[in-house]
Order: structure tokens, then C-alpha cells, then sequence
């Protein structure tokens, strides 16, 4: 197979292996039913890593242009042709534009984008994406609230609405912020599409080239790819069982001017971690001393299955330092798009001509209906429910692994949130591991994905929340399977020190 690699170009090495297989694939100098070399063969041809080839064949797995098959090999599918372009007469007399000189920078690695995606093909048993329980939302009910909606307002829910929010939703934020100890105004809550836009606004309006933003790695991919635009400076804090780490944070707000803190203190994405009340605090006491904003990620506070409720950071702001997120995405409604951020009235302000300048305003009827499913109540019963089904699906999961996973693998189980974080010895790369899985139609999502600084390759989060039983209990066999043949494999007579098999944290 002629595949040729150039280290000198800034795309990585198992992108030029995709975009070269995939080139011949769709021109046709690969056919349907050839079969590829294994990717440990074409990684030694190489010289690179066999994840790096793994990677290339789960992208163009994921477009499904080859197929794997367990004990036969992988092969190209009929997809191909399909895609070919049929040769006929062109008038055409010069290329096409040349659109790469276009383009200010190279793109991301967007293969968590890609295996997020391929979550929803038939047969996938995925652990992938932080989604909710599909039959958990009631379409019923949603149609319900929008009808009631528009009978009462009629056609002022289909023209342009308030930068700022639909008032009535606000009101009813105001409420549930207040009961959650958050002493907020409404003029100081802007209504966003969802956590992301409200991170993009903030970068729009409080972020120069130059500033230096501090936030926890591993993170939420989404917050580094808003936060990584050339001339912003972005430093990671490790994450430890109490949070980010607090030593290491002061330790760069004595070394660096700091413009932003971000921080996802309450089961934290992707490693469920829970930050204590003391350490809460101790955050705010940093902030305040070096007078370093905080933005808080609590999108999955809510979530909460055992245990006590911990404060949010906001609750306990008395210098107005905090700068609030969060969304209904991760109750049930993430096709609505609504989500809200809380500050001081000057940020809000600043947001708000940042919003104007980005959409203008947030879709209407969305807020609405979650405006009327909440003052009913029905958004409260309908987070108490997510809440019992998650807990028991955690505990299905829990089981499964007991029974499935090596005890080498150390897995931490939340008091809330969607995802348990599985830790493997250090010779283990999750990466490798996911390939291997796909073969085996189940995903996950390896550790690499989520750190933008010293990735951890022995690591992987499963999110279990949109699975059924049988489906978790089958993908922990999958999983479980995997690992012990890579322990197996690893060697007789390498130093192995078990890891525990599993912490539980609030």
C-alpha cells in the first residue's frame, strides 16, 4: 500500500494516512472488498505508532468508507463508488480554487467530533457522548408547552426576541437560581443557545491576543477549542480527587497575570471529580487575591444522585468574581438550544453587545416552552426521574464492571453527573484500545481527547446515561474482554502495580 508521510508538514502524521487512503478509496485505486494491511503491519512499514494508523482507520470506519471485521481484517466498502465522481466532458479549463491559502490555520484534530457521530449508527454500543436517556424525553409533553405557548402569544414567538433573554424564562431562572442559593437579579442573567455560544461570548468580550486564561486538564474539549486562538496564552492545571489543583494554580497566579479562571467544580467533565466545600472556598479566597475572574461550568450540578449538595462557587461569590454557566442540555433538552450565563452587570452588558453581535438573539419558542415546563413544575419531576434512572444505570455499570474489568483498572464512580473515569496502567494507550473496540461495535472516549497539555493516554471515560441495561452490561463485557487480552499481551514478568478496582467520589 503506497502511503507517504512528511514530518515536516504541520497536519499530523494520521491525517496524511487518511486523507491518502481515502483518496484512493473514493478515485478508485482501492475497490470495494480490498482488503487494507493491519495497522500494526502499515504502522512498522511506517515508522509510527500503530495508534496513529488506528486512528486513520477509525476516521474513515467512522465516514464508512472501510469496514473491520473481528478475525478477518478490514476492508473497503461499496461506499466508494458511490462517491466517485462519474467521468464525463468538462469545459472546465482551470482548477479549482485553491481553498487551503484561504484558510487562517490549520484545523483541529476533530476525531472526538467524528466519534461522537458515529455513536448514532445502528448496532453502536457507545459510551462516547454525554447524552441523556432518549426515552426519557417526551415529545408529547414538549408539544404540549408549545402549543400553550403560542395560543397565549400567538406570533410574537416566531419574530425577534431580546439580546438578553425572553423575560418571562429569566423570571423563572431567577427563582431557581435564588433556591440554589444564588442571590441573583434579572438583569444580571443573559440567555444564551446553550454553554458553548456562552463560552464563545465570553472569549469574545473578555479576551484580548496576549491574556493568559487558566483551566483544568484534562477538560471539556469544547472550552479549549474556543479558548486556544493564536496570540491567547492557554495553561492547564492538573485535576486531582478534590478538583483542580489548587498548589499548582496559586503557584501560576504568582508567575502570570491571569485574565480568566475556568472550572467545572461539581462533577467535573471528563473525570467526575467533585471539588469539596473547603476547597470551594479556598478558590474564591485565590481569586479574590490575585483579582482573577472565575467561570464556573455547572451543567452537570444538577445531576446529583447521592449524597450532599454542595454550594456552587456563585453561591458562595461575595466579591462578585464568579461568572456563572450553565444549560438545560443535560436534563433532557439539548435540541432547544437554551442555556444562561450569571454575572456582574457590567460582564452581562459587555456579553450582551457580544451576543447582538454574534445572533442577536436566542430562538424564542425554545425558551418558552422551557419557561413553561418549568413554572408547571414538570422540569423539576423531570429531573428527580433523570436522576433515579441515572443512578441506577451507574449501578448497572458498576456491576458489569466488577464482573468484566481486570482489577488492574481503577474507576471512579460519581455521586451525579453521566460518566464514570476509568484509569489503566501506564503501558496501556485507551486509543489503541478503541480501535480494537470498534471492531467490536462498541466506543469510548479515550483519555487524549480531553487534554490540550501532557496528554494521559491510559485513561478513558464511558458515559453511561443513554444506555439501557442490556447494552451497558454488553459493553462492559466488550470492554472488559479487551483489556484483559492487553494485559494478557503486555507480558509475563512485567511489573504490574495494581490500580484498585474502583473509588466512588461526590
Amino acid at each position: 500500500m503506497l502511503v507517504t508521510l512528511d514530518s515536516n508538514l504541520r497536519k499530523p502524521l494520521y491525517l496524511q494516512i487518511r486523507d491518502q487512503l481515502r483518496e484512493r478509496i473514493v478515485n478508485g485505486g482501492l475497490k470495494a472488498g480490498d482488503r487494507l494491511e493491519p495497522s500494526r503491519e502499515l504502522a512498522h512499514q511506517l515508522g509510527v505508532h500503530r495508534t496513529t494508523v488506528g486512528n486513520a482507520y477509525a476516521d474513515l470506519e467512522s465516514e464508512g468508507l472501510i469496514q473491520g471485521t473481528v478475525g478477518r481484517g478490514t476492508f473497503v466498502t461499496p461506499l466508494g463508488e458511490t462517491l466517485r465522481a462519474p467521468r464525463r466532458p468538462s469545459r472546465r479549463t482551470s482548477p479549482d480554487l485553491f481553498w487551503d491559502s484561504f484558510f487562517p490555520d490549520e484545523p483541529r484534530d476533530d476525531s472526538l467530533g467524528r466519534l461522537m457521530a458515529s455513536s448514532v449508527e445502528e448496532g453502536i454500543i457507545s459510551f462516547a457522548a454525554a447524552h441523556g436517556a432518549e426515552e426519557l424525553t417526551s415529545p408529547d409533553l414538549v408539544r404540549r408547552a408549545a402549543d400553550a405557548v403560542l395560543r397565549r402569544e400567538g406570533g410574537r414567538l416566531v419574530q425577534y426576541g431580546s439580546t438578553d433573554g425572553y423575560q418571562p424564562l429569566k423570571a423563572y431562572l431567577q427563582t431557581r437560581l435564588r433556591r440554589d442559593g444564588i442571590p441573583v437579579e434579572v438583569d444580571e442573567i443573559l440567555v444564551t443557545h446553550g454553554c458553548q455560544q456562552s463560552l464563545d461570548l465570553l472569549r469574545r468580550a473578555l479576551i484580548s491576543p496576549g491574556d493568559t486564561v487558566v483551566c483544568e486538564n484534562p477538560t471539556y474539549t469544547g472550552l479549549w477549542n474556543v479558548f486556544d486562538p493564536p496570540g491567547v496564552r492557554l495553561i492547564g492545571v492538573p485535576v486531582t480527587a478534590d478538583g483542580m489543583d489548587l498548589g499548582a494554580l496559586e503557584s501560576v497566579l504568582e508567575q502570570t497575570r491571569v485574565k480568566l479562571i475556568f472550572c467545572g467544580p461539581t462533577f467535573q467533565n471528563p473525570t467526575g471529580f467533585t471539588m469539596p466545600l473547603e476547597s470551594r472556598q479556598r478558590l474564591l479566597e485565590l481569586a479574590q487575591r490575585f483579582q482573577v475572574p472565575i467561570v464556573e461550568d455547572d451543567v452537570y450540578g444538577v445531576l446529583r444522585f447521592r449524597g450532599r449538595q454542595i454550594p456552587p462557587l456563585k453561591a458562595l461569590d461575595s466579591a462578585g468574581l464568579v461568572i456563572y454557566l450553565n444549560s438545560f442540555s443535560k436534563v433532557g433538552f439539548p435540541g432547544l438550544r437554551v442555556g444562561w450565563l450569571v454575572a456582574s452587570r457590567p460582564v452581562i452588558e459587555r456579553l450582551r453587545w457580544a451576543k447582538q453581535r454574534a445572533d442577536l438573539h436566542t430562538n424564542l419558542i425554545g425558551q418558552a416552552v422551557l419557561q413553561e415546563l418549568g413554572v408547571r413544575g414538570l422540569l423539576d419531576k423531570w429531573i428527580r426521574k433523570s436522576c433515579k434512572v441515572y443512578a441506577h444505570r451507574q449501578d448497572v455499570l458498576r456491576r458489569a464492571i466488577e464482573r468484566h474489568f481486570p482489577p488492574e483498572a481503577r474507576v471512579i464512580y460519581p455521586d451525579g453527573g453521566m460518566s464514570v473515569w476509568v484509569e489503566l496502567p501506564a503501558f496501556l494507550d485507551a486509543a489503541e484500545l478503541l480501535v480494537k473496540a470498534r471492531e467490536r461495535r462498541m466506543l469510548f472516549a479515550p483519555s487524549r481527547y480531553f487534554y490540550f497539555q501532557n496528554p494521559k493516554h491510559n485513561a478513558l471515560r464511558m458515559c453511561y446515561t443513554a444506555l439501557p441495561d442490556d447494552k451497558i452490561e454488553k459493553g462492559a463485557a466488550i470492554l472488559g474482554d479487551l483489556l484483559k487480552a492487553e494485559m494478557r499481551r503486555a507480558g509475563k514478568g512485567r511489573p504490574q502495580s495494581p490500580l484498585g478496582a474502583s473509588v466512588a467520589l461526590v
